[in-house]
């Protein structure tokens, strides 16, 4: 089982053989030990995907009984039920067979189209976003990227490993590095002629790292610095990531072993998690009387085809059936087996042309439409 990452989505989206089966299913009912009661369920979401691939896609029993083989192993699989979290999604396709175990709650449902329906699968993403953690001292510097169940060293040739070796230090030179960052503020920017002058190489040094790091990082992953207080002040006023947070992992991380490193940068991360969604609410309502938004459904589809689109907002729990003509831009609403749902299809363009799409519960959806984007031009 993978984790939901852009690469997994984007995987999903250029799936080229069908029909692509994409089933979700809430799982929540295992809280309660039910996990019979989900076993059934399931069974009863395989015979209505069975019937589909039957009637709408003509496909002989022998021709259904292999591209399902996958999921009917895991109906039987007990100890899979009794280890669910709060929805799970299954794809299937020829030579294709994913699922997900989701954080999230799901929409009970089920698509036999063209193409995966990802739709729901998108909130998974965003509350399980990568970001990247900077363990800062004079004496040690490490990068992780992580998420919430993963921490990865991020190795960079050029940063420098400590303060001693970036300056060629002796190991008694050094120590007054560690008196100026544990004296608090004033001692930093109040100190004697020889202690400003190691605060000046210790600006050196923190200047160097954001410079390299600046140069390295992605800019829109949040970067977390577990860092002492002074040293986290210092790099504040040199910071050149566009989204450093304000918080600071602040103690001795070389104490801490990366489960513990994981879990208490992840507590600070999750608060933040939906400050991308409401940065490109607010830009949505503050271009909503100019040509750079809309919430015309037909408009947005084929927008997403062409490129255009930003940022999309659509509501993961309404679906409008049709097809997209691409050669003339115009859509035909259609329940005809051979339609496909176009909201999805306009998340999977808007990714695959590397917008933003998020995935909203109806509670969530800020405007009138079930669709609104953001244009790029």
């Amino acid at each position: 089982m993978a984790e939901v990452k852009l690469a997994i989505l984007k995987d999903l989206i250029q799936t080229e053989s069908e029909p692509c089966v994409s089933i979700y299913m809430s799982t929540k009912a295992v809280h309660k030990g039910e996990f019979k009661k989900l076993m059934i369920n399931f069974k009863n979401l395989i015979q209505t995907v069975r019937k589909k691939l039957k009637e709408n896609w003509n496909l002989k029993s022998d021709l259904i009984d292999d591209l399902l083989t996958p999921a009917l192993k895991l109906q039987e699989n007990s100890g899979f039920w009794q280890q669910q979290q709060e929805g799970l999604a299954i794809f299937i396709a020829p030579d294709k067979f994913e699922y997900f175990k989701l954080a999230v709650d799901v929409q009970t449902e089920n698509y036999v189209s063209h193409y995966f329906n990802i739709k729901q699968l998108i909130s998974e993403y965003w509350d399980n976003r990568s970001y990247y953690l900077l363990a800062l001292s004079p004496s040690y510097n490490q990068l992780f990227l992580a998420d919430k169940n993963n921490l990865t060293e991020v190795k960079i040739t050029e940063l420098p490993a400590n303060l001693r070796d970036f300056l060629n230090l002796d190991t008694e030179a050094e120590e007054s590095y560690h008196s100026i960052t544990s004296g608090g503020a004033d001692a930093v920017f109040h100190s004697q002629a020889a202690e400003k002058d190691d605060q000046a190489d210790l600006i050196h040094y923190l200047k160097e790292i954001n410079s390299i790091l600046k140069d390295k990082l992605e800019s829109e992953p949040y970067l977390l610095l577990a860092a002492d207080d002074n040293i986290f002040s210092l790099y504040q006023q040199l910071n050149s990531h566009a989204n450093l947070l304000p918080e600071n992992l602040s103690g001795n991380f070389q104490d801490l072993n990366k489960k513990e490193l994981k879990e208490k940068s992840w507590n600070l991360i999750k608060p933040h998690l939906h400050d991308y969604l409401q940065k490109d609410k607010d830009r949505y309502l503050e271009l909503k009387a100019s040509s750079k938004t809309a919430a015309d459904k037909a408009e947005i589809v084929a927008a997403a085809y062409y490129g255009k689109i930003d940022v999309l907002f659509l509501n993961k729990t309404v679906s409008w059936f049709g097809k997209f003509k691409a050669k003339t831009g115009q859509i035909s609403e259609s329940t005809a087996k051979d339609s496909y749902d176009l909201y999805n299809f306009a998340a999977l363009q808007t990714i695959l042309n590397g917008g933003k799409v998020y995935a909203l519960n109806q509670s969530e959806i800020f405007g009138e439409a079930d669709l609104l984007s953001i244009y790029r031009y």
